[in-house]
């Protein structure tokens, strides 16, 4: 389809997009449909790459939402700082002022001019037995807190438009630091290793876990925060982890641990192959 651009800098141009539409089954019989726009044709991205790009899109947002949750994200990392950039454009302070001058011009004429409707119905249906009459006169007085409110909107948009949107860092705050850049990099980084981790745990409890469309996150991060034991011997690197909440919840885990047992996996740095085991939960046979 094509989309002309009537507004901004690429007005007059026209816009090509072209739908992808991926189709999921969903219970019930029924089909979940998604529906993406994109500017790349066919030959430059085909469709499986704009479902693949932007599937991946929301992942990187389910991330940020998760670990803003679970995984600190916006914690202090470091208290070492650099200084911020001071041609750097930053959102005017001036620009949200004089956007909140318009708005409340725009209320001020709106109450100017239903003052003014309210009196001029009063001046056109008099109370019974009397009569008015209506002259420019009075009419010009009517219009006079209008007129005054409408000149006032047209100041403060025009003030509105001639204030910049964004102005340098310099100008708004010029000892602006941020914190060390490569200290917050390699923390990130750690962070999404375990985010990554931890969803592909979580997946592999479906089949094993009844209410892993709902539990599975949970259910991981309180294994991964389990107590155990680590017994090292026979090249075999042993993990036995204590027992979980509850008995089914303990069942899962084992079962997940099986799956990693089969994966044979060293521990880095040495020939001990991981084994990862769960104790038995109390009361149980």
């Amino acid at each position: 389809m094509d989309l002309p651009v009537t507004t901004g800098q690429h007005k007059g141009r026209v816009l090509s997009l072209r739908q992808v539409t991926r189709r999921k089954p969903a219970p019930g019989g029924t089909t979940r449909q998604v529906h993406i726009l994109t500017t790349r044709s066919r030959d430059d991205l085909p469709a499986p790459g704009v479902i693949y790009r932007m599937t991946s899109r929301w992942r990187e947002e389910n991330y940020f939402r998760y670990a803003r949750t679970h995984f600190a994200l916006d914690a202090l990392d470091s208290y070492a700082v650099t200084p911020d950039d001071p041609a750097r454009l930053v959102p005017s302070p001036v620009k949200k002022t004089a956007s909140a001058a318009v708005k409340a011009a725009r209320h001020a004429l709106a109450r100017a001019e239903a003052a003014r409707q309210e009196k001029l119905a009063a001046l056109r249906h008099p109370a019974p037995g009397t009569s008015t009459v209506i002259t420019n006169k009075m009419l010009a007085r009517l219009d006079a807190p209008v007129q005054a409110a409408r000149t006032r909107l047209e100041a403060a948009r025009a003030a509105a438009k001639a204030t910049p949107a964004k102005i340098p860092l310099s100008q708004h705050n010029p000892e602006m630091v941020r914190l060390d850049t490569e200290t917050k990099l390699i923390t990130h980084a750690i962070r999404m290793a375990a985010c990554n981790a931890e969803t592909i745990l979580a997946r592999a409890l479906h089949g094993h876990y009844a209410r892993a469309g709902d539990e599975a996150f949970a259910l991981i991060r309180e294994g991964l925060n389990a107590s155990g034991d680590i017994i090292p011997g026979d090249g075999v690197l042993r993990v036995r982890l204590d027992p979980l909440t509850a008995p089914r919840r303990t069942r899962a885990l084992q079962a997940l641990c099986q799956q990693l047992n089969a994966t044979q996996t060293r521990y880095p740095g040495t020939s001990l192959i991981l084994r990862y085991e769960v104790k038995e939960h109390p009361g149980t046979a």
